[in-house]
């Protein structure tokens, strides 16, 4: 666990990241619950997000206090509304336009079917008082949710009901970052180096071997087949084999990278704390470093028409792809 505790206070000086601090906030005596489907006065820009997913035409992004902040003209404008928790929300994901859920802090769910508007607190008594990091959706209403110390939770009712589920062995207490689906497989990555895969849909799970003992942030998978794990010191390795070898890719920092996504034009963005932002131009085998100006932590982005939506430390910030065209990386740390 002292990789973890190293982990989490490198990621919380940026992000709110630690599981450790989250779960110190859980147990503080809980505010008076919010009512569902409120806008409340709150700037885009003065609001900790954590991840932000599509519902339709609609942007939903999620964060601090329970609060969504929700587009629906693709960020020029932001509304923000309550939901029926008030701890952190850190994970949310959509089936289509209507029907999403989220996850956070405290074991918390909430659940929606009007693409946002409104939202349904839904109580899984295994997961409280843990934090709940991250959710997939998994096709139809396949949703999977998981967290601090092992907890992974399957629902087949588009998240109104949830079953626990073992990962590894039953003893499995290392804190699952991401789930993310491969062709026909799911692909795992947790805390202390934990690299595991799936062949039939979150049943049973195989541990790899992992190049690296820190703990990954996230994952994705890109055009060409390939595979990318990537998480604490700006660690980036690549597998052409689902995971059972793998590449490093230096980028030359040692902040840490907390998500990623392919655009429409074939590069790879991946973004991290201290504003990292870190461009492949061939499928992930290298990546060139650049900064934002802001020096604000990024968690999660999102491409949309005419630009790139990215959320963390600063709320909702606006990136013209052009941009990282233009600027030379600065020095290596």
């Amino acid at each position: 666990m002292k990789q973890w505790a190293a982990a989490a206070c490198a990621v919380m000086g940026a992000l709110l990241f630690s599981t450790t601090m989250a779960l110190a906030e859980e147990r503080a005596p809980a505010a008076e619950p919010a009512k569902s489907g409120i806008v409340v006065d709150i700037r885009s820009d003065r609001i900790i997000l954590m991840d932000i997913a599509r519902a339709g035409d609609r942007l939903v992004a999620v964060g601090e206090r329970g609060f969504t902040l929700e587009s629906d003209d693709f960020g020029k404008t932001w509304k923000a509304i309550e939901t029926p928790v008030t701890r952190t929300l850190t994970g949310v994901a959509f089936k289509d336009g209507k029907t999403g859920v989220a996850v956070g802090h405290g074991g918390s769910v909430v659940r929606t079917d009007d693409g946002g508007a409104t939202w349904t607190d839904v109580t899984i008594e295994e997961a409280a008082p843990d934090s709940l990091l991250g959710i997939t959706h998994l096709g139809g209403d396949h949703f999977i949710a998981y967290g601090a110390f092992g907890l992974y939770f399957d629902s087949q009712d588009a998240g109104k009901t949830w079953q626990r589920r073992t990962i590894i062995s039953e003893d499995f207490d290392r804190h699952i970052s991401q789930v993310l689906p491969v062709g026909s497989s799911l692909f795992m990555v947790a805390e202390s180096g934990t690299l595991a895969r799936s062949d039939d849909g979150g049943e049973t799970w195989i541990a790899l071997e992992s190049p690296y003992t820190g703990s990954y942030f996230a994952s994705l998978t890109t055009k060409d087949g390939a595979l990318l794990a990537f998480g604490m010191r700006g660690n980036i390795y690549r597998s052409e084999d689902l995971g059972a070898t793998w590449q490093k890719a230096d980028i030359g920092t040692t902040a840490s990278v907390m998500s990623g996504k392919q655009l429409a034009d074939g590069r790879i963005l991946l973004v991290g704390n201290a504003g990292l932002l870190a461009d492949s131009h061939d499928d992930g085998r290298t990546f060139e470093l650049h900064w934002s100006p802001f020096g604000k932590g990024f968690a999660a982005l999102i491409e949309v028409p005419g630009g790139i939506i990215l959320v963390g430390e600063a709320g909702v910030t606006q990136l013209d792809p052009a941009w990282l065209m233009t600027i030379r990386a600065p020095a290596a740390e």
